[in-house]
C-alpha cells in the first residue's frame, strides 16, 4: 500500500502546482489588461511575454500582444506576433484585418507570384486546420471506414451492403487525403519556416558569407520563408520568388 503513496503524491502536486500556475496566469492576463487599457502598451508587453516564457500561448495571448506592439510602434513585432496568432487560429477575422493593417507600416511591397486558383484553393483548404487536426481526422475516417468493411463483409443483405462499401471506400478516401494535409502541413512547418524580419534594413546575399554578392535590400517587417541554413546564415525566400542569404540573428521564425 505504502507503494502507492509517492505517485499519488507526485499527481497531486503536479495537479496542485498546474492550477497554481494556471492562476498566476490568469492574474498575469488581468494585469497585463488593465495596463493596456490604461495605455501602458511596454508594461503589458512585458507581461504578455511573462506569460508566453511560463509556457502558456493561445491565440488570443498572440493578438493581444500584437496589439500592444501596435499601439507601441513596433509594427514588425506586431506582425510576427499576428502571424503566431494566425497559425493558431488562421480563420479569425480580427487577427487577418489587424495583420494587414499592420502590413501597410511596412517598406517592402513585395508583389506575389500569381497561383492557379486550383493550386490556390488546394493550400486553403489545407491551411484550414492544423497538423494535428488533419491527423485526427484521419484516423477517425480511417477507423469509420474499416467498421463499414467490417458491416459489409458480415452483412447478408444487399442494399446494407452496397451502402457499407462505398460508405467504407468515401471514408478511407477521406482518411487519406486527411493524412497528406497533415503531412504538407507538418513539412511546411518544419522544413520550410516563415519569418519576419526585425532588422530595420538587411542586405540580401547571393552566399552564406559576408563576401557575397549584395542581391537586394529587404526592411523590418517583412514576411520571408527559410528555405536552407548553414551556420549562423539562413536562405530566403520572399513572395515574388527572390532567394537570397541573410543572417539569423536578422529575423525571427513565426
Amino acid at each position: 500500500m505504502s507503494r502507492n503513496i509517492i505517485p499519488i503524491l507526485c499527481i497531486a502536486f503536479l495537479t496542485i502546482t498546474g492550477q497554481a500556475v494556471k492562476g498566476q496566469n490568469i492574474e498575469l492576463l488581468d494585469s497585463a489588461a488593465i495596463h493596456y487599457s490604461n495605455n501602458d502598451f511596454e508594461e503589458a508587453i512585458k507581461i504578455y511575454e511573462q506569460i508566453i516564457e511560463n509556457g502558456y500561448e493561445s491565440s488570443e495571448l498572440y493578438f493581444n500582444l500584437g496589439n500592444a506592439y501596435y499601439k507601441s510602434n513596433k509594427v514588425p513585432y506586431a506582425i510576427l506576433n499576428y502571424e503566431r496568432a494566425k497559425n493558431l487560429n488562421s480563420n479569425d477575422e480580427d487577427i487577418e484585418f489587424n495583420l494587414n493593417l499592420a502590413n501597410t507600416h511596412t517598406v517592402d511591397k513585395i508583389e506575389v507570384i500569381p497561383q492557379f486558383f486550383l493550386s490556390s484553393w488546394w493550400d486553403k483548404l489545407v491551411q484550414m486546420l492544423s497538423t494535428n487536426q488533419w491527423a485526427m481526422i484521419s484516423m477517425m475516417t480511417f477507423v469509420i471506414g474499416l467498421i463499414a468493411f467490417v458491416i459489409f463483409f458480415m452483412s447478408r443483405l444487399t442494399l446494407i451492403r452496397q451502402f457499407s462499401f462505398w460508405f467504407g471506400i468515401l471514408f478511407l478516401v477521406s482518411s487519406i487525403f486527411a493524412f497528406s494535409f497533415s503531412r504538407k502541413q507538418y513539412l511546411l512547418s518544419e522544413n520550410e519556416p516563415d519569418a519576419i524580419i526585425l532588422t530595420p534594413s538587411v542586405v540580401v546575399k547571393s552566399s552564406p558569407s559576408e563576401g557575397g554578392t549584395d542581391l537586394f535590400l529587404i526592411h523590418e517587417g517583412l514576411k520571408v520563408t527559410v528555405t536552407d541554413k548553414l551556420g549562423e546564415w539562413r536562405e530566403i525566400k520572399l513572395s515574388d520568388g527572390n532567394e537570397g542569404w541573410i543572417k539569423e540573428l536578422d529575423m525571427t521564425i513565426i
